[in-house]
């Protein structure tokens, strides 16, 4: 007669479940944490993808017998005196046509209504212009008083400047020691596979090195070529503007279009032909961007389809919006390049 099988004991099935319990609440606490400091993050992330991005720039500094302190101190130099030069062209010229527009403002009511009877009606109707100048000259008071939305715009203000200051620390920290980082990194994995991991990890970080590299060559020219023609146009406050078109093209596929509407505005102000000529100028200058020196930067830097960056663009911008947006396309181009090193020989191999 077969012996009979006896099925798992109770100490055995306990342990099974047990065991599933403690993964799932240590997944659990872990997915918490990350939830929890998600915004921390983000600039984790930004910080390190700005700190491999600025290798490349940092490793030509030394060229010139500078020591990697030194080079990155030189970078860090740099970006802070563009921020300052930006607040520097921008904020004094919009403070002051902000109080002149607020000051002109029933004046140019007025003269709108003259220039049509129905609306010089409506406005005379009821007293559009003397109550636009009483609501102007009360202004000071208004923001006076609204205390509460004073400091809530202060404190975005904070956290924004705090956010930025803590990327730009970890990014000197994470410069100043990632050839340490990614050896401790490589330590990580098995020193059987290390020398395959290390073949795929430096091309990925040359791809996001070269991607802000050309990215910053791109939105330097549109800057360069924007002032020149603002110069030459006479649009209002040139530099604040090409300033502006350089920061906003930083963005992928939408910068150039934010960075030129203010432009295009401003124009506008100044008079109808010189709106139009701006707009006309912008316009052609996207194209010749999009079709010509784009391509040529961007195609040895991620090697990427006009589809596969706007895919990609379009899904990092759902994820971490602007964030997302800047490092989609070289995260792309990472995901591009170990499916040719590892998917795509695996498959021809079945």
């Amino acid at each position: 007669m077969a012996a009979r099988r006896e099925g798992p004991s109770t100490a055995t099935i306990f342990r099974v479940v047990f065991t599933a319990a403690a993964a799932l609440t240590i997944v659990s606490l872990l997915l918490t944490g990350v939830f929890l400091a998600r915004k921390l993050l983000v600039l984790v992330l930004v910080a390190a993808f700005l700190s491999v991005g600025l290798d490349p720039a940092i490793h030509k500094l030394q060229s010139w017998r500078l020591t990697r302190g030194q080079s990155i101190g030189l970078m860090l130099l740099l970006l802070v005196l563009v921020f300052v030069g930006f607040l520097a062209a921008v904020v004094p010229p919009l403070i002051e046509q902000i109080g002149l527009f607020a000051t002109n403002l029933p004046d140019y009511v007025q003269q709108l209504a003259e220039k049509n009877p129905r609306v010089e009606e409506f406005v005379n109707d009821r007293d559009i212009a003397a109550r636009l100048g009483e609501a102007t000259s009360n202004l000071p008071a208004t923001v006076g008083g609204s205390a509460g939305k004073v400091l809530g715009a202060a404190g975005s203000v904070i956290a924004s400047l705090f956010n930025s200051i803590t990327v730009i620390v970890l990014t000197v920290y994470f410069s100043a020691r990632l050839d340490a980082i990614k050896a401790g990194t490589l330590r990580l994995v098995p020193s059987s596979k290390r020398d395959r991991f290390q073949q795929l990890l430096d091309p990925i970080l040359t791809k996001i090195g070269g991607y802000i590299a050309g990215n910053l060559v791109i939105s330097v020219i549109a800057g360069i070529v924007s002032f020149i023609f603002l110069i030459i146009a006479g649009v209002p406050f040139p530099v604040a503007l090409a300033l502006w078109v350089a920061i906003a093209d930083l963005i992928p596929l939408v910068g150039a279009t934010l960075g030129a509407v203010p432009a295009v505005l401003v124009a506008f102000f100044s008079s109808l032909p010189l709106g139009i000529a701006t707009l006309i100028f912008f316009f052609l200058y996207q194209q010749f961007e999009n079709y010509v020196i784009a391509p040529r930067v961007m195609t040895k830097a991620v090697d990427l389809s006009p589809a596969a960056v706007l895919v990609a663009a379009l899904a990092g911008g759902s994820l971490l919006g602007v964030v997302g947006v800047l490092m989609a396309i070289p995260a792309a181009a990472a995901l591009k390049l170990l499916a040719q090193e590892l998917v795509i020989p695996r498959m021809e191999e079945v």
